[in-house]
């Protein structure tokens, strides 16, 4: 690993300012669809799996199997999730996107029209493929890359 030094601090206090930055659409998505950034996370993983058990949810979700019930409550009280009993055996309850769900997960506008859209918007092409690529980088221990979400955006 390697040390810490002033461009290191200079970039997690950058990185900091960015979480901050980005509040404001966190409170647009929680206004609108009633969910966090990070529930966006677990709707998408969903619809790309399509209907299955919530054990199979939290396995996807690095989630205990309480944790993903906790979470699919929540997610179906806001309408964005459905869950149904699967016949061969009533005691699996298995989970789904329902339409209002894929809508938040799609929901572009939402992000174009949000501050942090527009500033990204603002940047030249090369500076928005930097950020892209530092970002994608950065967060690709945690979250494999939506693919659904880099077609339709080649797509364009």
């Amino acid at each position: 690993m390697m040390g810490w030094n002033q461009d290191s601090e200079r970039a997690l206090r950058a990185y900091l300012r960015a979480v901050i930055f980005a509040e404001p659409l966190q409170f647009a998505l929680i206004d609108k669809y009633g969910v966090r950034l990070a529930d966006l996370k677990a709707l998408r993983v969903l619809r790309d799996l399509g209907e299955v058990p919530i054990s199979v949810l939290a396995d996807a979700l690095g989630l205990s199997r309480s944790a993903a019930t906790g979470l699919a409550d929540r997610l179906e009280r806001r309408g964005l999730l459905y869950r149904r009993p699967f016949p061969e055996d009533r005691r699996v309850t298995r989970v789904g996107v329902t339409e209002l769900g894929v809508i938040a997960t799609e929901d572009r506008d939402l992000y174009r029209h949000s501050v942090v859209g527009q500033r990204i918007a603002a940047l030249s092409p090369e500076d928005q493929r930097r950020l892209a690529d530092v970002l994608e980088r950065l967060t690709a221990v945690d979250e494999p890359r939506d693919e659904a979400l880099v077609s339709s955006e080649r797509a364009r």
